[in-house]
């Protein structure tokens, strides 16, 4: 019994154990299946979403012409309305038709890019399964896209790496097969593809990289007489094609030789895809000369007034700063204030005056006196042989967007600093008559000079020997330096420094030399042509101070009117009493006379004007005025960019010595000479215009008018009858472009620093046919294929 009893017991235990082994299996498949209904269920619905989107992908609108517009050119107009330069938009974008694709173009970037887009319908099964294959064999990641989804990718979804932008790519791209032809895809395909350097499209790229429309690639150049080559046609069609993958990598302007690898594997492709033969292909890839780039023009195409055109730019860009997109989409018509006539005297003025490769460097700045209007700018900026010529210098050597010697070029004043010391002496009380010693030398006291002591000395002729007493009004003239330095200690260097800075001189205060003699030598502190230009204005207007104007107006590209400066500003501030500036004017009058420093530059009419010359003659200066009707300041400014000692015998640390026949250059010669020369040339300039429009030439006249600015000039500041000085005899008009017989005089002043600062604007041929093998989108061959 109790061994059955046992085993009884082992065979009850072991059923329980198999039916708990039994539970729980059936537990297990219980829940399997819960988690296989559950992962069914997800799939079911993740294949209902897919669906579901895919076909609402297919239904829903989109725009089938996702071209965007091209940006338009900024016009810059002058002051009488003729156009002398424009902005380019920051992308190069061209729409052309169909008509005006050469078909060699068409097969190049099929051959490069789907050698299959003639057959598939949007999304290449083939090619991606293809790329599928390499990616995970070889671990080579293989292009799978056809053009229709690069043009989707261009111009509907972006270049977001995800997913759901792949699927929605493919999806867009069969639906535009489906509503658009071959020939109607390849086209916005072309004139969308991104071929580097902010070229957008087969057309601005042609233009861009070889100067010719793309519809004349087979020409050498864009002449009508230009020679024509099936040859030169492929080589470009090839090239332009094998930027397209990677504009980056194969930019035929940052490396040309991995732009002509990738040029050799379309023109394979073309090969084995039936277009050409083996026999054109090599021809066409010995044609390197007609796919080399054109050399970098630069942003801007040329203009008469490049400097001009560039601060134009600059000064837009930083008005439209929050709305940029009124800016980047062009079209505007901005109305400045440059006077054509005017610009093109002053700039061949200065080309007559320095015509030598190794001329020094020179500025010249022309500004309207009553409102401020700058109405000419020109530069001549040398390069040495060794560098050679930037291809985007203009002939002036001026370089499109970079350093502009007129606005950015700081530089010691010389002399010129003196009539801003005469009208802070006039202020303290003393006349024009006042009387001081004139030695021929003379020593102050400065603790920043040897021994505490500093001896400076008159430069030339008489005045180096010294003349007894002298009037301010005389020294002004002679610029005799032994009486304006003591006057500028005695009448207070802050004074003076403020009164420059009131006047509209661009400086730096901390920048401001401190020692007793800089501010009566002109070493205090570097100041542009601009700035001087402007700050004699305010001498000889009155007092009244101006603020430089550039930009008078400005329309959108439907001509509405999107800001206009006033024709009469008021002036921002008066920096003296008139009858004060009336002095100083007047006493620069002088400075033409022949006891003056600038004889060269007497005119028929008064000039009111000042020289200045710094240590060496590293920099010259002449700043001449006129009142009405002229009311114009012209600053010249001549040296080198480059004042270390370069060895050249005579030209030691940028002297100015031996220039086309000056032994040596001061403010009274060469730049006193390019202020008479643009006058002379603008008068045969007016008188050119009058016998063309009339048949009748001007009757004599010497004294040549200003076109008037687009505004309306304002009458010139009548001094009050009492403050009137009539001009002395010695300022009378004599013959025009008079030769002194005596050497101008300057000072010895120090060398200038050599660290500018930026400018601050004022606020404000058949084409080869194609291979019987392979079709031709339009059924025939379509027309084959400086910078504006």
């Amino acid at each position: 019994m109790a061994t059955q009893g046992t085993f009884g017991g082992i065979f009850a235990r072991s059923a329980l154990a198999q039916a708990r082994r039994d539970s729980s299996t059936t537990r297990a498949r219980r829940i399997g299946w819960l988690v296989f209904k559950i992962l069914l269920v997800f799939v079911l619905a993740l294949v209902v979403a897919l669906t579901s989107f895919v076909k609402g992908l297919l239904a829903a609108p989109f725009d089938l012409k996702a071209i965007p517009p091209a940006p338009k050119s900024i016009l810059l107009l002058a002051a009488d309305g003729t156009q002398f330069g424009l902005i380019r938009p920051a992308e190069r974008r061209e729409i052309i038709s169909p008509q005006d694709i050469p078909e060699v173009m068409r097969q190049a970037i099929i051959s490069a890019e789907d050698a299959r887009f003639l057959d598939h319908k949007g999304v290449d099964a083939l090619a991606t399964m293809r790329a599928a294959y390499y990616d995970v064999t070889e671990g080579e990641r293989k292009g799978a896209s056809t053009i229709t989804q690069q043009y989707v990718k261009n111009a509907y979804v972006g270049n977001e790496r995800t997913l759901m932008r792949k699927l929605r790519e493919a999806g867009l791209a069969v639906r535009l097969e489906e509503r658009k032809t071959k020939e109607e895809i390849l086209t916005d395909y072309l004139n969308v593809l991104f071929l580097g350097n902010s070229t957008y499209g087969v057309q601005a790229a042609s233009k861009y990289y070889f100067g010719v429309p793309v519809k004349d690639i087979d020409r050498e150049t864009a002449a009508p007489d230009a020679f024509s080559s099936e040859s030169i046609a492929l080589a470009r069609a090839s090239m332009l094609a094998g930027i397209a993958p990677a504009p980056s990598d194969f930019n035929p302007v940052a490396d040309f030789r991995a732009a002509r690898q990738r040029q050799k594997y379309v023109l394979n492709q073309m090969v084995l895809n039936g277009y050409i033969s083996t026999a054109r292909a090599s021809a066409a890839f010995q044609r390197e000369d007609a796919v080399r780039p054109l050399q970098d023009l630069g942003p801007e195409p040329p203009s008469t007034a490049p400097e001009y055109a560039d601060l134009v730019k600059a000064q837009l860009k930083e008005a439209y700063k929050d709305d940029l997109d009124t800016f980047d989409r062009g079209g505007l018509r901005v109305q400045t204030a440059l006077d054509t006539d005017l610009q093109e005297a002053v700039t061949r003025a200065a080309r007559e005056v320095l015509p030598a490769p190794d001329d020094p460097q020179a500025a010249v700045v022309a500004i309207d006196i009553t409102n401020g209007n700058v109405k000419a700018m020109t530069t001549l900026r040398r390069v040495p042989a060794k560098a050679g010529p930037s291809p985007r210098a203009a002939i002036t050597g001026y370089e499109r967007g970079g350093f502009n010697l007129a606005t950015n070029a700081e530089r010691s004043t010389g002399s010129a600093i003196k009539p801003f010391t005469l009208a802070a002496a006039l202020q303290k009380g003393l006349t024009l008559d006042t009387t001081r010693p004139a030695p021929g030398c003379d020593a102050i006291k400065d603790p920043t000079a040897p021994g505490g002591v500093y001896r400076y000395c008159n430069a030339s002729g008489e005045d180096s020997r010294g003349r007894g007493s002298i009037t301010l009004r005389s020294a002004l003239q002679r610029s005799v330096n032994t009486v304006y330095t003591p006057l500028a200690i005695e009448v207070g260097r802050p004074e003076i420094k403020q009164l420059m800075l009131d006047t509209g001189v661009v400086a730096n205060e901390k920048a401001f030399i401190t020692s007793p003699k800089s501010f009566g030598l002109g070493t205090t502190a570097e100041v542009t042509p601009l700035s001087m230009a402007n700050a004699y204005g305010t001498l000889v207007n009155g007092g009244a101070v101006m603020s430089p104007r550039f930009v008078l107006e400005t329309r959108d590209v439907d001509g509405k009117v999107l800001n206009k400066e006033p024709a009469t500003p008021a002036p921002a501030r008066r920096a003296m009493p008139i009858n004060i500036a009336n002095q100083v004017a007047e006493a620069m009058s002088g400075v033409t006379a022949d006891e003056g420093t600038a004889p060269r530059a007497r005119q028929p009419f008064p000039v009111f004007g000042k020289t200045g010359t710094t240590n060496g003659s590293t920099n010259a200066w002449f700043i001449g005025c006129a009142r009405a009707p002229q009311n114009l300041c012209i600053a010249t400014w001549m040296g080198y960019d480059d004042q270390t000692c370069d060895g050249i015998v005579g030209r030691a640390c940028g002297e100015m010595k031996n220039i086309q026949g000056v032994p040596q250059v001061f403010g009274g010669t060469l730049p006193a000479q390019i202020f008479a020369r643009t006058f002379e040339i603008l008068a045969e300039i007016q008188a050119a215009k009058q016998l063309a429009a009339t048949g009748v030439p001007p009757p004599p006249s010497p004294v040549p008018s200003i076109t008037p600015s687009a505004a309306v000039v304002a009458p010139p500041v009548a001094p009050p009858a009492a403050a009137t000085t009539a001009p002395s005899p010695r300022s009378s008009p004599s013959p025009q472009f008079l030769v002194p017989t005596l050497e101008p005089l300057t000072e010895p002043t120090r060398a200038p620093r050599l660290e500018p600062t930026p400018f601050v604007p004022p606020p404000p041929s058949p084409s080869p046919s194609p291979s019987p093998s392979r079709r031709s989108l339009l059924g025939a061959p379509g027309p084959a294929a400086a910078p504006p």
